[in-house]
């Protein structure tokens, strides 16, 4: 080997090694999730890009890996952290074999268990609430109140919502509605209709003093610290138990409560129907009309004629949205063939 070859691979920088252990991976898809699960642990890890890694930076004890995996806790299901902590594991070990100065079995955490259902179910009204409630926040509360309304309106996640700029946002002139696209995951383009009064909401954040500082085009400028204060003040003022498991996520399922499963899908912008059914299962589970309590319990049809009028009507509303729903578009359509307007 000629000595120019051994000089360039001694100055090898930890970032070209890094590319070269990505590569590996034959799909690019992959590729770009472990590069991403690797800049977000390197950058809460050393506050760096890792373009910009030195050897020391490398140094990792068992404790840090557990630190961050508790820090991924407050914003993450368990899947997907043992998604981001898996690529750091893999890396560490490539890098002990390939002589780095580390010892991969520091990085060997207990994966979380599987929790499919690791947000709680938030209904509609309690989605409504929060946003009404935090809205009364002295420091950005038009803003914090409008980033929990498109949350459970458009589903988005949290970091397609902190991307979202103004030009994104597009009037439907023939239908009044304004079109909100984004880049989803696997870059897939996804766009969700708004109502016009929620994208004049929007509207009230530019008008905003402090929105003078940015020049982005960003609708939302909040911390991830900030998003996590706010969910915890709320689930504290509206007395959430811990066993609803609450989080942030919980508002992107709010809308699973609504339409069909195939509607669900395609509003969260799901590839596999089966990641739909899991949340659409979990957010309209009710128990009490199971077959084998219907099976048992015998009422005649006629205990709702005993009922008034205004506790029938009690009684209607306190369905789940889907059933709600459902009765309303039926006494709807009996209106509108009786030939009465219905706003």
């Amino acid at each position: 080997m000629q000595l120019s070859n051994v000089v360039g691979l001694s100055n090898k920088s930890v970032y070209s090694d890094i590319r070269t252990y990505l590569k590996k991976f034959n799909s690019v898809h992959t590729q770009k999730n472990y590069e991403r699960s690797l800049r977000n642990f390197f950058m809460w890890y050393k506050g760096k890009e890792i373009e910009l890694l030195q050897i020391e930076d490398l140094k990792v004890r068992n404790a840090d890996l557990t630190e961050y995996q508790i820090f991924l806790k407050e914003h993450y299901s368990n899947i997907t952290i043992n998604n981001y902590i898996a690529p750091i594991q893999s890396l560490y070990e490539w890098l002990e074999i390939n002589e780095y100065k580390v010892n991969s079995m520091y990085t060997k955490i207990d994966p979380l268990p599987d929790d499919s259902e690791h947000c709680g179910a938030l209904y509609l009204e309690e989605a409504e609430k929060m946003a009404s409630m935090v809205r009364e926040d002295k420091v950005k509360g038009i803003e914090k109140s409008t980033f929990v309304r498109l949350a459970y309106t458009t589903s988005f996640r949290k970091s397609t919502l902190l991307s979202i700029r103004y030009s994104d946002i597009k009037l439907d002139e023939k239908r009044g509605y304004y079109n909100v696209t984004v880049i989803g995951k696997k870059s897939k383009k996804h766009t969700v209709p708004i109502s016009k009064e929620l994208y004049e909401e929007l509207l009230l954040i530019k008008g905003q003093k402090y929105y003078e500082r940015y020049n982005d085009g960003k609708i939302f400028h909040l911390s991830t610290r900030t998003i996590q204060l706010m969910m915890d003040a709320l689930r504290n003022k509206m007395g959430f138990s811990p066993d609803r498991n609450i989080k942030f996520h919980s508002l992107r399922n709010v809308a699973a409560g609504f339409g069909t499963l195939e509607e669900a899908k395609k509003h969260l912008n799901h590839s596999n129907i089966a990641t739909t059914e899991t949340y659409y299962r979990h957010i309209n589970e009710d128990l009490s009309n199971s077959i084998s309590l219907r099976m048992e319990e015998k009422i005649d049809d006629t205990i709702l004629e005993k009922l008034t009028k205004d506790e029938l009507i009690e009684l209607v509303l306190r369905q789940n949205y889907g059933v709600l729903t459902q009765i309303k578009k039926e006494a709807k359509d009996k209106l509108l063939n009786r030939g009465e307007m219905v706003n």
